[in-house]
């Protein structure tokens, strides 16, 4: 949830996806060696278990960083494709060098899953994973492996 002035919104945030995120996947025996902050570069999560690594490339609703001129504003459609396109770009990657897994992780909302419906059935196919985060930090998965 972003705090902006006295007003709150309910717009999650990458760093929300990517706890919820990290949450879910302890709670189902992984081990989390890496964990991005919005500020850091790098993976987003790389989780382990069963001797294979989890990667995943998490994106938010909008923009959380305070002092830019979108803070606190939900990303437009446009911003929406631009960011699930970078994700799937870097699942891409993970798939082509390396044996780890690849997942996206996007927020639960009506734009990120227009985008994501229209690639779907490629994104199984190549092997990548859709974490759904919503509101209550919820996560839905839709993957073609078990968690």
């Amino acid at each position: 949830m972003i705090q902006r002035g006295g007003a709150r919104t309910t717009m999650i945030t990458e760093d929300q996806v990517v706890d919820a995120v990290c949450r879910t996947l302890v709670t189902r025996g992984y081990l989390i060696k890496q964990r991005a902050t919005v500020t850091q570069h790098g993976y987003d999560i790389v989780a382990h278990k069963n001797e294979r690594d989890l990667v995943i490339e998490a994106k938010g609703a909008g923009s959380s960083k305070v002092g830019t001129a979108r803070f606190g504003k939900e990303f437009n459609s446009g911003q929406v494709f631009d960011h699930v396109a970078k994700a799937v770009l870097k699942a891409l990657r993970v798939n082509s060098l390396s044996e780890a897994r690849a997942g996206i992780a996007l927020p639960d909302n009506e734009p990120h899953r227009r985008e994501v419906e229209q690639v779907a059935t490629a994104l199984r196919r190549a092997g990548i994973g859709v974490f759904w985060v919503n509101e209550q930090n919820d996560v839905r998965v839709d993957a073609p492996w078990e968690l």
